[in-house]
């Protein structure tokens, strides 16, 4: 006679997969007050780029506390505790993304200091498996490339928040998307808001953008880490040398401090 546990196996993951999702869901709420602090900020008159921002310590706060005891209970079962991080990556990092479009308007000190913060962050979210560990173990391969994808995107719409729309906005848009080739004009216009472009000025610019987004989708069809490759070129090969020379500035910058 044989015994079929299909079901109760079945019952078993799903009750997991709840468990899990609770407990990203109580991660995520943990760092949802930070991310309404960040919004709130007055990034138009950031005037210095100083150490990482409050928003940013309260929330490694957050993911430490968190995720160190959850990986201690979880010590014997190690591929529940990577699908926690998993999920909570997939969960945060929109989030964070979306956070980052709700703070307007910016400046380009502000886009900068911005830009040092997320970099701060995707430190932190790459070693989350890892956190205070004395094992000496590396975060797996595929969760790293699932943190740099998600927070390329984030690096991608400060530095375009950097960019001058002006003499050009024909150029502004290619490189607009060469960065983001998956965006879409809403998302567009929600950064020429961060930038300040004055609404009456947005029409004709969006217009551009729908054009030049039509003619090269088919040429633009790269994943995120050939894209993200290609467009720091096409920034650079344009008339950004300004904007060349602060973003070499902030990254060397972030390298002395991270």
């Amino acid at each position: 006679m044989q015994f079929d546990f299909t079901n109760e196996r079945e019952m078993f993951h799903g009750v997991v997969s709840s468990c899990v999702q609770v407990l990203v869901q109580d991660l995520e709420t943990a760092c949802e007050p930070a991310l309404q602090t960040m919004t709130k900020m007055q990034w138009a008159n950031v005037d210095t780029v100083g150490d990482e921002s409050r928003y940013v310590a309260s929330i490694r706060q957050h993911l430490r506390q968190c995720v160190v005891r959850i990986r201690d209970c979880l010590g014997q079962a190690r591929k529940y505790f990577m699908q926690f991080c998993f999920r909570f990556v997939n969960a945060f990092v929109p989030k964070f993304i979306n956070a980052i479009l709700r703070c307007r308007p910016v400046s380009v000190t502000g886009a900068e200091q911005l830009l040092l913060d997320t970099h701060a962050l995707k430190t932190e979210l790459v070693n989350l498996p890892v956190l205070e560990s004395a094992a000496g173990r590396k975060p797996p391969e595929a969760f790293t490339k699932l943190v740099i994808k998600g927070m390329t995107k984030a690096e991608m719409i400060l530095k375009l928040v950097m960019a001058p729309v002006d003499p050009d906005p024909g150029t502004f848009v290619e490189h607009y998307i060469n960065f983001l080739p998956e965006s879409d004009v809403v998302e567009f216009q929600k950064i020429l808001d961060m930038k300040s472009v004055r609404k009456n000025e947005q029409t004709a610019i969006m217009d551009i953008f729908r054009e030049k987004k039509a003619a090269l989708d088919s040429k633009n069809d790269l994943n995120a880490d050939r894209g993200g490759v290609a467009s720091d070129a096409a920034l650079s090969s344009g008339d950004n040398s300004s904007l060349d020379s602060r973003i070499r500035k902030l990254e060397k910058l972030v390298k002395k401090r991270f």
